[in-house]
């Protein structure tokens, strides 16, 4: 007898349907299973009380598509896997689909994938159910506590790392700066544009440990100084202005509306960090325009900063991993430590800092600081 699998199958062609049902079973797994090939049949399906353990979509089905589903599986099942099994897709799409939330995609040719990735996305989701019973049952300050040792043990470990790996990339980058001397001297292109090409990526590598070094000063013994608010948010949008009216993007508005927050005790570079961060992650949800809103005032004793957005806004899943160090739905043009810098960096200063957002209706981040004493 197989392993049980509750499989909610959205497909438009019953032999496909059933050829799932086969590798299942070749896999050593009992389905219970249900094909759906509409966006009212699926959401019915959701709504029924016993729960799916996953969803495999084809990619394009008559009047409705995988994110057509994605999105109404993410809308009522958080912690559902969803796996996209079609045929040859392009690859933006298949990218577009994983930072939308669909956990993996396999293409119906090569169904071997398939075993391995059921049981990695049910055992994630067993650890994500887990997660989010153990953070319920915490309250807030435990949860912060949490979060906050868990930050100052990845610091400790990104300060060796990012050490380690500057001393072996800085003799590279020598190296390299000799190969393209000698490219130039014997006129070989070729070998030129290589070595080029390969310093960007190594570039981009040095980068990437900056941002660990930088992750890694979770210490307070940094030089704090009294400051208004409200300059800090405008030297932010002023260094992320240039990201918002680059490439082929249509220009987010931006809306500043400042109160009369008062003065914190920051070190202000570090706020002038995260509140780019923040802006820098708004304008990238927003490829086609949108309108990002900053504002300040006074509240509780202290400052309150808030950058909202009307973008896509976040799963729930999504959500619930914003902060965690090294989680991103950039794909290779991410790190995953922007949140996590964000949240650490109001942390040291005595803050707090919430979220909240919902699909298609958009993000805010809401950042609070004791006043200055």
């Amino acid at each position: 007898m197989g392993q049980a699998l509750r499989a909610l199958i959205v497909d438009d062609c019953e032999d496909d349907a059933l050829l799932l049902v086969r590798e299942l079973k070749r896999l050593g797994y009992a389905p219970s299973w249900k094909r759906v090939e509409s966006a009212d049949s699926l959401r019915a399906e959701l709504a029924q009380p016993e729960p799916w353990a996953i969803v495999l979509c084809d990619f394009s089905l008559p009047n409705f598509s995988a994110p057509d589903a994605l999105a109404i599986v993410r809308a009522g099942a958080t912690d559902l896997p969803f796996i996209v099994v079609s045929g040859t897709v392009g690859e933006e799409r298949v990218v577009e689909l994983l930072r939308s939330g669909a956990h993996d995609f396999v293409l119906k040719h090569r169904l071997a994938r398939l075993g391995p990735a059921i049981t990695r996305e049910l055992a994630e989701a067993a650890m994500r159910a887990e997660k989010r019973r153990t953070e319920e049952r915490l309250g807030t300050a435990e949860l912060a506590l949490m979060r906050s040792e868990r930050l100052r043990a990845l610091g400790q470990m990104a300060a060796g790392v990012s050490h380690d790996l500057k001393n072996i990339l800085n003799p590279l980058g020598l190296e390299l700066e000799l190969v393209e001397r000698a490219a130039r001297r014997q006129d070989t292109p070729a070998i030129l544009d290589l070595a080029q090409r390969m310093r960007a990526q190594l570039r981009r590598g040095v980068e990437t440990i900056e941002r660990l070094r930088a992750f890694s000063r979770q210490s307070a013994d940094m030089k704090v100084e009294r400051v208004e608010v409200n300059p800090l948010l405008q030297e932010a949008v002023g260094i992320a202005r240039p990201r918002n009216a680059s490439g082929k993007r249509t220009p987010c508005r931006i809306v500043e509306t400042y109160g009369t927050p008062p003065p914190i005790e920051a070190f202000a570079a570090d706020i002038v960090s995260a509140l780019v961060n923040l802006l820098v992650n708004a304008i990238d949800a927003m490829p086609g325009g949108g309108t990002i809103t900053l504002t300040s005032d006074e509240h509780g004793g202290g400052a309150r900063i808030r950058i909202s957005d009307d973008g896509p806004g976040m799963a729930p899943e999504v959500e619930r991993q914003a902060f965690e160090p090294f989680f991103t739905t950039k794909g290779e043009d991410g790190t995953g430590l922007g949140l996590a810098m964000v949240y650490a960096s109001v942390l040291r200063h005595g803050g707090t800092v919430t979220l909240d957002t919902k699909p298609k209706e958009g993000t805010s981040f809401t950042l609070w600081f004791p006043s200055a004493q």
